[in-house]
This record gives structure tokens, C-alpha cells and sequence, in this order.
């Protein structure tokens, strides 16, 4: 099944940084473990969670106290993919530019959050829901999360699927065309 998946450009992305990194388990995926491997200075204030690039490769990330530790975390992830892929003053771009930006910073949760190697290398249990409880366990997730990150995994093994199906339908009309 898994030789069906098909990443996106930020899944793989997001699975090369981790590579670079050295981020290999779950337990690795904290706010702590990433901001010290990219030298990212975190400060945990009482403001809306923010990200700031002072200066070429000198990143800051203001993340709101009020939020429990593992919403901080998300946080944490939602700012870093705008620290590293999205440059620019954000109160200048126009609207659709910067609401595309806010959409990939939110699929890049999903990615960063609960990485797809780290999830393929395990085995999930067969029930959806155990599922879902088991990603959200490991991965320190809510459930609707981990529920969006299976439910999305299952559309991609699907669709590599039909795409398989249909190149070897095609590959079939070729070789009849050949024949006769």
C-alpha cells in the first residue's frame, strides 16, 4: 500500500528538513529540539503567536502563553513554515497571496506535525478510530488532527492506486494497439 503514496513538494519538503535536522522520532518533533536546530530564539509572551527574520538566517518566534503546550507546538510549526519559506512584509502582499501562504503554513502542520515516514514506519491499527487515537497518541495531536492527517494519507494511497490502475490500462491499450 505504501508504494502508492505520493508526497507532495512540502510534504518532502518538510520530510527533507527533518532529514537535515536529525529529526527521526516523534519525541523529536518539540518546539525545543527544532528552534535549537535552527537556531531559532523562541519567546513565549502573552501576544498572539508571530515569527520574525531580524536578520538574514536570524529568526525570533514570539508563541502564546496562553495556549496549552501542545497548541503551543502547533503554533510553533504553523510560524516556522512561514520563517523558512515565506519572506516578505505580510501587511503589503495582497490578500490571496498571503491567505495561500496562511493555507500552506496550515498543510505544513500536518506534514511537520505527524511525518509520513515516521507514521509508514510503524504499523497502525485497522480500526479507523484505533487509528486515529494511535497517531494522536504518538504524535502528541488532537484527534481531529491526526483524523485530517488519515484522512488525507487514505485519499493519497487512492489515488496512487487509480493512477496505477489507469497506467496500466493505458500500457494494456498500447500493447493491443501494437498487436493488431
Amino acid at each position: 500500500m505504501q508504494s502508492y503514496y505520493q508526497m507532495t513538494a512540502l510534504e518532502k519538503w518538510t520530510e527533507d528538513l527533518y532529514q537535515r535536522i536529525g529529526v527521526r522520532q516523534p519525541s523529536q518533533i518539540s518546539i525545543d529540539y527544532i528552534a535549537e536546530r535552527l537556531n531559532i530564539w523562541v519567546h513565549y509572551l502573552d501576544v498572539r503567536s508571530k515569527s520574525i527574520e531580524a536578520s538574514a538566517g536570524m529568526y525570533s518566534m514570539f508563541i502564546d502563553n496562553r495556549l496549552p503546550p501542545e497548541l503551543q507546538r502547533l503554533e510553533f510549526l504553523h510560524e516556522l513554515c512561514h520563517l523558512l519559506r515565506h519572506a516578505g512584509n505580510h501587511t503589503l502582499m495582497p490578500e490571496h497571496f498571503t491567505q495561500a501562504q496562511e493555507d500552506e503554513s496550515e498543510r505544513f502542520i500536518l506534514y511537520a506535525a505527524m511525518p509520513y515516514s515516521m507514521i509508514a514506519a510503524g504499523t497502525l491499527p485497522e480500526l479507523r478510530e484505533d487509528a486515529v487515537n494511535e497517531i494522536a497518541r504518538t504524535f502528541r495531536v488532537p484527534s481531529e488532527l491526526a483524523l485530517q492527517r488519515i484522512d488525507q494519507i487514505q485519499r493519497r494511497i487512492f489515488q496512487g492506486q487509480l493512477m496505477a490502475v489507469m497506467e496500466r490500462n493505458e500500457d494494456r491499450n498500447i500493447i493491443h494497439r501494437h498487436i493488431r
